[in-house]
């Protein structure tokens, strides 16, 4: 009589590999720039539990870290309104960024340093004024302004049963989407070039 067959072997075990999805390299700025060109940065804020604060930064060629801060600022329950920091010190104002990063180094004909910020006869840096305005004053700051910062776009609970809200999608819009499509028309103006926006698109949340 024969011995019976040894029960087969279990299956291999299956590790599932994580893949950690890698973000874009920013654009490439040249270290030096052509004379008079302003260095245009974008600055992001942690929001967690939420999306990160997106905003443009324009710094001085006055004085190191200082410039000027444009951006939408709201939120989607709210909307939200185009709004200029003049004189804004990005490394000891209240919001400091977590995260710096360099865009484009863009032409002179864009911009009127003085009117900006307003730093003409000022040595040093010591005792300056953060100025909040929201009246754009050179082309740069014009373009940004031309495009329509986000409505009021969250969807309350009563309003989400009601039969015309169930007949449409809210698409949230939100300084996010503010500064993309606002990349977009500075590529169209010729003041971006098209990597900056496509960098923008890839890295939005």
């Amino acid at each position: 009589m024969s011995s019976p067959l040894p029960p087969p072997p279990p299956p291999p075990t299956i590790i599932a590999k994580t893949i950690i999805p890698t973000l874009p390299n920013p654009p490439k700025v040249p270290p030096i720039p052509s004379p008079g060109s302003s260095l245009v940065s974008l600055l992001i804020y942690n929001g967690h539990p939420f999306k990160d604060h997106w905003a443009y930064f324009v710094g001085s060629q006055k004085l190191p870290n200082v410039g000027v801060k444009i951006h939408a600022t709201g939120s989607v329950s709210t909307g939200f309104i185009f709004e200029i920091k003049r004189r804004h010190d990005v490394r000891a104002s209240e919001d400091i960024p977590t995260k710096i990063v360099p865009l484009a180094w863009v032409d002179a004909r864009y911009f009127d340093e003085e009117r900006m910020l307003g730093l003409d006869g000022v040595e040093g840096g010591s005792n300056l004024e953060e100025v909040i305005d929201y009246e754009p004053v050179c082309e740069f700051e014009r373009a940004l302004s031309r495009v329509q910062v986000p409505e009021k776009s969250l969807v309350s609970v009563g309003m989400s049963t009601s039969e015309d809200a169930s007949r449409r999608r809210v698409v949230q819009r939100d300084c996010q989407t503010w500064i993309v499509e606002s990349a977009d028309h500075l590529v169209r103006k010729g003041m971006f070039n098209r990597d900056v926006a496509e960098y923008l698109h890839a890295i939005q949340q």
